[in-house]
């Protein structure tokens, strides 16, 4: 019986032309109407590795809410700022983002190794990697997301963007030029890292190639140029504690 009718489902299904009727009712959503995904690395004690059976180590999808081990990206667009965080034994909280030159990070001063204003919050360095992101070898379906470094990933940070920074191409003529952020790929996964205050699991960046596939890199590109149209710029996720702030 519930075969039968599972078939029946299917059936009507392929008598629908979906495509008929495509984008609407989204015809007034714009970027300040959709969630961005944040990708995030599962730590020992995130609680999806209880609510959503996962593992530390996975890359999490905060809006899908799927896991993976790996994942293939295309970095679009970054930026550099400082997040304000009310110390959690106050009770935590966000309070702001700031330009790297504001008042509040030229006032701030260092106390214990964290970063501190004038009021006593805690100023996070924080660096944004706007991407594309799919499963690997599943480009159809590729979706926006943003990746979040602070803390021990600021290296990674930096060695990723000098990686983007270093790739050179060569013109029909012959001339050397660093090609877009956007035009290459790369593979994301985890890696355990450790060190006398504990351990956590951290970024690991592969380089896969250039972007072979048109459609896919003018998406990128209008990612790229598109990411910032949020002039308060992206909105961290929880104040979080998984990574040590070492």
């Amino acid at each position: 019986m519930a075969r039968d009718i599972a078939k029946q489902k299917e059936q009507a299904l392929t008598n629908i032309d979906f495509s008929a009727d495509a984008d609407d009712g989204l015809g007034d959503l714009t970027s300040q109407d959709y969630a961005i995904p944040y990708l995030t690395l599962l730590q020992k004690m995130s609680p999806q590795i209880d609510t959503h059976d996962m593992k530390a180590g996975q890359i999490f999808n905060t809006v899908s809410e799927v896991g993976y081990d790996e994942i293939t990206v295309i970095p679009c667009a970054y930026k550099r700022n400082f997040v304000e965080w009310i110390p959690r034994e106050q009770g935590g909280g966000l309070v702001g983002v700031h330009e790297i030159d504001s008042p509040t990070v030229a006032g701030a001063s260092r106390v214990e190794g964290k970063l501190l204003s004038m009021n006593g919050n805690q100023l996070v360095e924080t660096a944004n990697h706007f991407v594309l992101a799919h499963p690997v070898d599943d480009e159809v379906n590729t979706e926006r997301a943003l990746i979040v470094m602070t803390s021990t990933q600021l290296k990674k940070n930096r060695r990723w963007n000098s990686l983007i920074a270093g790739i050179k191409m060569q013109t029909n003529a012959g001339a050397m030029y660093t090609p877009a952020r956007f035009s290459h790929k790369y593979k994301l996964s985890s890696t355990l890292e450790k060190n006398e205050k504990g351990s956590w699991y951290g970024w690991n960046i592969e380089l896969i190639g250039p972007v072979d596939n048109a459609h896919l890199y003018a998406t990128a590109k209008d990612f790229g140029h598109t990411a910032f149209a949020n002039q308060q710029g992206p909105l961290p996720p929880e104040q979080a504690d998984d990574i040590p702030q070492f």
